[in-house]
């Protein structure tokens, strides 16, 4: 659909190649999710790549696994159960936001009632700002769920908390809490934050230097709640459950002689006052690595790998090792190269972190797995590489990283 508007004779021919470009744009995202549809549903990406079809979509188009996954899933439910919705798309009278905010909007609950809805959303669509028909479907969504008796704070799924990855120091906390943990929370965290701010104020009070004036500015409310949320889970660490144990924090801490540096095994920097809490609150396990990161080896006296070469492995590879993956080192198997059935040790360079998935592949038939040790990677340095189906070699990565000096597949 061609914008007329924006070929008027007043307009710049930037701004007519801009509106053009809206509409392509529209265009590919249908064209897209048809794609994403009909690739997932013959399974093309994990035949070809060893990648599910949303881990090719994150690799490939350079974004998160979970807005890949966000984009998969919105996209089967629209060509499964929406088809007026994929007209309007596929003609241009809607577009990828208005696809995703409805998707959001419809639950099983309220997802037959919602249908009969659209035909009256895509008009509006096309008259309304984005604003204005995205709050008035959430009206529609919200009082079908109201007319069907949904009690919102009675739904746990409506609970849930993420801790982004600690980056030089800071880490961001997203989520919502409804019914009693939401009222739990809001009571303990307004009172504690009160009496944070009480203690600054006194200080405050206390601190002013009567010759130079200078006087302590107590926090923000928010950065004092912030304070709050760590003093009541400092203090609840340090109350035994029911069985008497207490919360024991771990963090693997890798000093590096050469440079004088802590970091975790993300290879964010720790720096020297969180070292200080960690001596002061967290178990300390020292971890002696070689120049190559291979500290440990059991042979054939253990199976699986222990506590020590899983943290010799987090180390080492960073989380799976496939080209592309994102999965980190806790969501890993340690997967033996040579097999331990076929005589294979149980030993760091003989192991690599695998993601559930990328696990299952390499025991797909027409997959081999091999160590990769020649010159272009150094023979200190253990690396892997696999040989699909397809004779195409694919080279595994580190800490989420491609290794430049691996040869062109």
């Amino acid at each position: 659909m061609f914008d007329r508007s924006a070929s008027a004779p007043h307009r710049s021919a930037e701004l007519i190649e801009l509106a053009n470009i809206q509409q392509q744009r529209r265009q590919l995202d249908f064209r897209e999710s048809e794609l994403l549809v009909a690739v997932a549903a013959q399974g093309l990406c994990v035949q070809e790549t060893g990648h599910t079809t949303k881990g090719w979509l994150a690799d490939t188009a350079k974004i998160s696994s979970s807005a890949a996954s966000q984009r998969l899933r919105v996209a089967e439910r629209l060509h499964l159960s929406y088809p007026t919705l994929v007209e309007a798309f596929r003609t241009g009278r809607i577009g990828w936001q208005h696809i995703t905010t409805f998707d959001k909007a419809a639950n099983a609950r309220n997802r037959a009632d919602l249908t009969e809805f659209i035909p009256s959303l895509i008009d509006l669509a096309e008259v309304a700002t984005f604003d204005r028909w995205a709050q008035e479907l959430r009206g529609i969504a919200t009082q079908l769920d109201q007319d069907g008796g949904y009690d919102p704070a009675q739904d746990r799924a409506n609970n849930r908390l993420r801790l982004g990855p600690l980056l030089n120091g800071i880490m961001t906390i997203t989520g919502q809490l409804t019914g009693e943990l939401a009222l739990i929370a809001t009571s303990l965290l307004n009172s504690e934050t009160d009496r944070v701010l009480s203690r600054y104020r006194k200080d405050a009070d206390n601190a002013g230097d009567e010759t130079s004036g200078e006087l302590i500015d107590p926090p923000t409310r928010s950065q004092a709640m912030a304070e709050a949320l760590a003093d009541l889970l400092e203090r609840g660490a340090g109350v035994p459950d029911n069985t008497g144990a207490l919360v024991q924090p771990e963090l693997v801490v890798i000093y590096d002689e050469a440079t004088e540096r802590l970091t975790d095994t993300t290879g964010a920097r720790v720096s020297p006052s969180l070292l200080r809490w960690l001596i002061a609150a967290a178990i300390i396990r020292p971890l002696e690595l070689t120049d190559t990161g291979d500290p440990l080896r059991m042979g054939r006296l253990l199976r699986y790998a222990n506590r020590h070469q899983r943290r010799a492995l987090t180390i080492r590879d960073g989380g799976c090792i496939f080209p592309g993956c994102t999965r980190p080192a806790h969501w890993c198997d340690a997967h033996h190269v040579d097999e331990w059935d076929n005589g294979g040790p149980t030993d760091i360079d003989n192991m690599a972190l695998l993601c559930r998935h990328h696990h299952r592949v390499t025991h797909r038939p027409g997959w081999t797995m091999s160590t990769w040790n020649d010159d272009d990677v150094g023979a200190n340095e253990t690396r892997f590489r696999w040989l699909t189906p397809a004779g195409r070699t694919v080279y595994s990565q580190r800490h989420h990283t491609r290794d430049e000096r691996a040869p062109a597949a």
